[in-house]
């Protein structure tokens, strides 16, 4: 849920930038303006916003690891340099008609074994070591 969401955030941030994590969520195909998908609000988009408005932190790294490309998560931050947006996702998946282009979109096939698995998300470590991110946020779907 979007409340879980924001106080998983906060409680991280809070504590000196440990970690923390809520087992509801992934509504990564809600846009700014509408819901998708049984996705009302994209609670990932609103913690990273929230992350830089209350801690003032200027590095959000959003890591989408859903079978489904994070097409919402990706539209609200489509001009934005402060967060960086990753979706490793089935190729031939929804959303169909309405993806939007990640920073970084990785299709995986759709008969994906465990070593192609692997390999997109090796990745993930120069991404982190590029982007330098002052939160990173899972979304696990």
């Amino acid at each position: 849920s979007l409340g879980a969401t924001v106080a998983a955030t906060r409680r991280c941030l809070s504590d000196g930038g440990t970690w923390s994590g809520a087992i509801s969520g992934g509504t990564h195909h809600a846009f700014a303006g509408s819901g998708e998908g049984f996705c009302v609000f994209n609670d990932v988009a609103v913690a990273a916003r929230l992350a830089q408005k209350e801690f003032g932190l200027d590095s959000v790294l959003i890591v989408d690891l859903d079978v489904h490309q994070g097409n919402g998560t990706a539209n609200i931050f489509q001009d934005d340099t402060t967060v960086f947006t990753v979706s490793i996702h089935q190729k031939k998946g929804y959303p169909f008609s309405t993806r939007c282009a990640s920073d970084l979109d990785i299709d995986i096939s759709d008969d994906c074994e465990d070593e192609e698995y692997l390999r997109a998300l090796d990745s993930l470590a120069d991404v982190v070591r590029f982007q330098k991110p002052e939160l990173l946020i899972y979304q696990a779907g």
